[in-house]
Formats: C-alpha cells, sequence, structure tokens
C-alpha cells in the first residue's frame, strides 16, 4: 500500500526581472500505487478495513452488512500542477496548484525571506503550504470502492526559521519550525522540527570545492497516521525522530562539465505510537474492533490488539546519496542528468531524472556549478 512510482515531467521558463528573475513552471505527474491485495492482512488494512472485508468472495463484510466491490479498485492518479514564482538572493516566493486532476487539489506556495545580520550571520524566515507526498493517499487522495469512501490529499501549513554564520571556511547553522497537517476525511495532525550542524570548506577554489562536517536533525508529530484505513494520512509521522549525519558534497567543473556528488551516513531513530484503524470515527472503531475479533475466529487473522496498528521503535542506519551532472552543448543549450537514493529505516526512495535547459541568449561565461535542476511546479523535490 505504501508503494508508488511517480514520474514527473517538468516545464520552466524564466526571465530576469529586477533583481532576480521572474518563473513560470507546469509539471504534469502521474502515480501509481498498484492493487490493494485480497488477503485479508492486507484488504483489512485500507479504507473501510476489517468492515469492508468480503467473506468467501460475496460482497458481505464481517458484520453482514452489504459491499458495494469486492476490491477496492485500482490506486492511481494523474494531473498538472501549476505555479509562478520570483526569486531573488533576498526573497524568494510562489504560488499555485497541486495537480490539477487529481482527486483533491489545493493552493500551493511558499514565501523565504533571506536577512543579513551581519558580514557572517544570516537569517532565514520561511512559510509554506506543500502537499505531503510520501503516498498516494497522502499527495492525490484515494478511494475504496468497496464502501465508497474517498479521503487523503494532505497539506502541511509551516513555519520555519534559519539561523547560519559563515567565515568562508568554517560555518554553523540551527533551524526551528513548526506546521499543521490537515487533509480530507484525516485526522489533522502537528509537526515540529529542530536541528542544527556545522561545517568545512575542505576545498574551496573558482573550480571545485569539498565540504563535510555533522548534521543533527528532530522531528516529532502529535499523532501517528501513517497507515491507510479512512481518517489515516499515510505519511510518516513518528512521534519522535532523530539523527546524527556526516554529510560530503563534493561540486566543481572541468571544461563544459558541471558535477555534483552528495551523500550523508549516520544513525537514525524514531518512536510511533499505538494508532487506531479509524482515528476520526469512534462509532466505525468500535465496530472495527469487533470484525476483528470475528476475523480471529474464522482464522482469518491472530491478532491479539484489535483493530489498532501498534506503535514501534527502531534505531538504524541513515544514508542518502545523490549525484548530478550537466553538460554544455553548445553555447545555449545544456543537458543535464541525475540520480539519487535515500532511506528511513522502513522507508527507501530511488530517484533519477534528465533534463535540458535553454538560453533565450547567447551564453559566454564558464558553466556554474553545481548544476541545477529545474524545480517542480508542485514545490522541491527531493534532490
Amino acid at each position: 500500500m505504501s508503494q508508488l512510482t511517480e514520474m514527473q515531467v517538468i516545464a520552466e521558463g524564466s526571465m530576469a526581472t529586477g533583481n532576480g528573475k521572474l518563473v513560470a513552471r507546469v509539471t504534469p505527474v502521474t502515480l501509481d500505487s498498484g492493487s490493494v491485495g485480497s488477503d485479508y492482512n492486507s484488504a483489512s488494512r485500507f479504507g473501510g478495513g476489517p468492515l469492508a472485508f468480503p467473506v468467501g468472495g460475496t460482497p458481505v463484510n464481517l458484520s453482514g452488512a452489504p459491499l458495494r466491490s469486492t476490491s477496492a479498485g485500482s490506486q492511481n492518479a494523474f494531473g498538472a500542477a501549476v505555479s509562478v514564482a520570483y526569486e531573488s538572493e533576498r526573497l524568494t516566493a510562489d504560488i499555485g496548484s497541486t495537480p490539477l486532476g487529481f482527486r483533491y487539489t489545493d493552493v500551493n506556495a511558499g514565501a523565504r525571506l533571506n536577512l543579513p545580520l551581519s558580514q557572517r550571520a544570516t537569517l532565514s524566515l520561511g512559510a509554506s503550504r506543500r502537499p505531503v507526498t510520501d503516498s498516494l493517499l497522502s499527495y492525490a487522495g484515494v478511494r475504496d470502492d468497496r464502501v465508497g469512501l474517498q479521503w487523503g490529499g494532505v497539506m502541511n501549513s509551516s513555519g520555519r526559521a534559519d539561523l547560519g554564520w559563515d567565515d568562508g571556511f568554517f560555518g554553523i547553522y540551527g533551524y526551528g519550525g513548526y506546521g499543521l497537517l490537515t487533509g480530507h476525511g484525516v485526522k489533522r495532525n502537528t509537526r515540529w522540527e529542530g536541528g542544527g550542524g556545522f561545517y568545512l570548506r575542505l576545498i574551496d577554489t573558482a573550480e571545485q570545492w569539498l565540504m563535510s562536517g555533522v548534521n543533527i536533525t528532530s522531528m516529532g508529530y502529535a499523532e501517528n497516521l501513517r497507515y491507510f484505513t479512512f481518517g489515516q494520512g499515510a505519511y510518516f509521522s513518528p512521534q519522535t525522530y532523530f539523527a546524527v549525519t556526516v554529510p560530503l558534497s563534493l561540486a566543481g567543473r572541468s571544461g563544459r562539465l558541471a558535477y555534483n556528488v552528495r551523500g550523508a551516513l549516520g544513525m537514525q531513530s524514531f518512536r510511533e505510537s499505538n494508532s487506531n484503524y479509524f482515528p476520526t470515527d469512534a462509532g466505525a472503531q468500535a465496530a472495527a474492533d469487533a470484525a476483528v475479533t470475528t476475523a480471529n475466529k474464522a482464522g482469518l487473522t491472530n491478532s491479539t490488539s484489535g483493530a489498532v496498528y501498534q506503535g514501534q521503535s527502531k534505531t538504524g542506519l541513515a544514508y542518502n546519496l545523490v549525484g548530478s551532472v550537466e553538460y554544455q552543448a553548445a553555447s545555449q543549450l545544456y543537458v543535464g542528468g541525475l540520480l539519487g537514493i535515500d532511506n528511513a529505516r522502513d522507508y527507501r526512495q530511488w530517484y533519477a531524472g534528465v533534463y535540458v535547459r535553454y538560453a533565450l541568449q547567447r551564453q559566454t561565461g564558464q558553466i556554474a556549478f553545481p548544476p541545477t535542476a529545474p524545480r517542480s511546479a508542485n514545490g522541491p523535490l527531493p534532490f
């Protein structure tokens, strides 16, 4: 259920405006999660949960109520996000829409202001409303055809402050933020985040730089809503999460080629609380508890916790790695590509992309580094 295949085609155009640039973006997006399994352990953990599991293949669930279908249906979505943005050294702001064509569509916007406090210190203040893209449910919304329920489309409305100090060789930074997560038929949630670290410029020349340091990340959510029954949000939402990593970043250029390799390795730990199958509906929760008891008697499961997802605490390896290159094929034509992977214990993500940029005016200077891929109209991408 948490598997997701996503493809985006990012188109953007920009032009100089004042001290910055004006950017317009259109991003068609297709998502696919396949179909929910027909076995009890799969079918009872999606949408209507154990209340929507058919007995013996007949359209009657464990409580004896009729079902509209014996299958939850295929889970996929297609839409196109649009946005306009203004980007400068001091101010970045954008406004647009999550993909039009998804089951749920919302305003997608953000702004960040960079305020120099001194020659070496900078304060950044930001606010945004972004989609939660962890799963098809949280991103686009889904439907359970067995009972006619639809829910999802989670948005995170948040604010964040970053403070940094940099003397050209050594830098230190810290940040903190808070967010409210809401969705259609999904329980409301809140999120806090905080962290910091330091870095050293081990190499810093006109053609190449190498940086490393230590990064500390922490966050937490009021509710654990990472599951797929009605009312859940299907996004990673531990009550506490903590990670310490050692990042390494190498970037440079050689002739017409620019490159960047970034990675991090460390340890992470998180804790999740128990979560009801139906966190927004006490009546459905009580009926689900009774349905699990019936399923136990029928030998479909041996659950001892009723209709409750059990919490967990885990500690393990944290890593991410991404590489990108860009080549100036002609005076106005650039081609690039990227490949990356990251994890969060039970979560794995792979991504890859290629892009082409064309400048309307002849470019006479050296190719810039590190390479910068086009940005989705739906907000920042993982790379």
